[in-house]
């Protein structure tokens, strides 16, 4: 009877121990695989929705989903460097300190709670509505169906984040991140590596040191910076500001003020609603389908411009201009200027354009082929020779005059090279 009672009271402490601590439940498993010792924590919080998970200085992979409880179930697998079972068990001792609890604020790792010996990887499971503030020295962070504020660093992994109801802001310092279907802000940067971002109905400010930049359907504004590679835009649905020092851009399908640069390679945009503002030095710029004016220039290439509906301003040092304007309310700005320190210019402007022109070309240095100006429209022209210095040339042509009763200016400027101004048909 004695022992019956005896073993009754251990089962009622037993019970009653998991009561009052909840859904703070933990397991830990350890085994050897070769010459580390390999732990599986289990650890589970009660929690409501709102609640805040912040992990700080782990070393490890941490990959995040969500569910319908209003629980935080965390899944550790910590492999650790030690030479026996008695350090592996000292260290496991150690998680009670690693995993706290206030509230409804859920916190891992800390100062020095994840020594250089020591690497995990978290799979981890909160409320649909929580936030997050995860931090890592070492590994790739996932994200997904989460919404809550969200915000991540690691030194060396990738990120990828989806379906994300909240803010975000994720940097990482040598590893790609990718964003998917998120509602809100992002912001991203990352050292070393590429961004890729799908279907984001909120701002984007994406930054990269040394990798590409893909971004496609994006709703809202667009900021996206790389010292180092190419970026790529398709159906942005407001203002876009895009900017590489050493790539090409290409804009497929923007409906705000689109302003690009790049210091080394093409720019290449199309179909694209408001003013844009486009510059490289170092390379061509092409432009189709603008609905309103554009600005490009370029210090060492040329420029295309085709179905311009507005006004054009296309400078380069070195390359040919065309330029194609298919404007048909008059009414709009439509002024022209086209310059070029040594190539062609030709320009096609529509047929009743109410416009006036006025074209030259400057003849200098040691050039011995000759130059002129082609115009459908009738203009008035004339030639001015200065006297030959040891055989340089220094002559100018011009023609000028106002088509359709006159209107906004079409200034078209180049040295040692031909001008066309032709009847768009």
């Amino acid at each position: 009877m004695r022992k019956n009672i005896f073993i009754l009271i251990i089962i009622t402490s037993f019970f009653l121990s998991l009561a009052i601590s909840g859904a703070n439940f933990a397991q830990e498993k350890l085994r050897k695989e070769g010459r580390y010792f390999i732990a599986e924590i289990e650890k589970s919080f009660d929690v409501k929705k709102g609640g805040d998970l912040v992990m700080e200085k782990i070393r490890g992979d941490v990959f995040l989903t969500t569910w319908d409880k209003n629980i935080v179930k965390i899944h550790e697998i910590r492999k650790m460097d030690v030479y026996t079972e008695a350090e592996a068990k000292a260290m496991l001792k150690e998680s009670d300190v690693i995993y706290q609890q206030t509230g409804n604020k859920i916190t891992v790792g800390g100062e020095e709670s994840y020594r250089s010996y020591m690497s995990s990887k978290f799979e981890i499971t909160v409320p649909s509505e929580f936030n997050v503030d995860i931090g890592t020295s070492g590994g790739d962070i996932s994200v997904s169906d989460l919404k809550g504020n969200v915000t991540l660093n690691t030194s060396g992994g990738d990120i990828d984040l989806s379906r994300i109801d909240g803010p975000v802001m994720a940097k990482t310092s040598g590893g790609d991140v990718v964003v998917k279907e998120n509602k809100q802000q992002v912001v991203i940067k990352t050292s070393g590596g590429d961004i890729e971002i799908l279907d984001v109905e909120g701002e984007v400010d994406a930054k990269t040191s040394g990798g590409d930049i893909s971004i496609k359907n994006n709703k809202a504004k667009v900021i996206a910076k790389t010292s180092g590679g190419d970026i790529e835009l398709f159906n942005i649905g407001a203002e876009v500001d895009a900017s590489t020092s050493g790539g090409d851009i290409v804009v497929d399908g923007a409906n705000g003020k689109l302003s690009v640069a790049t210091s080394g390679g093409d720019i290449e945009l199309k179909n694209i609603k408001d003013v844009i503002e486009a510059s490289t030095s170092g390379g061509d710029i092409e432009a189709i389908n603008v609905l309103n004016g554009i600005s490009a220039r370029t210090s060492g290439g040329d420029i295309n411009l085709e179905d311009i509906q507005g006004f054009i301003e296309a400078k380069t040092s070195g390359g040919d201009v065309e330029a194609k304007m298919t404007l048909k309310d008059f009414s709009k700005d439509h002024h022209v200027e086209l310059k070029s320190s040594g190539g062609n210019l030709t320009l096609y402007i529509p047929e009743k354009l109410p416009a006036t022109i006025t074209a030259v070309i400057n003849i200098k240095g040691a050039s011995t082929r000759d130059y002129d100006i082609y115009s459908d429209f009738p203009l008035t022209s004339k030639k001015e020779t200065s006297d030959e210095k040891r055989g340089r040339r220094d002559e100018v042509i011009s023609s000028e005059g106002k088509i359709n009763g006159g209107g906004d200016l079409i200034l078209l400027e180049t040295t040692n090279g031909n001008i066309s101004i032709k009847k768009l048909k």
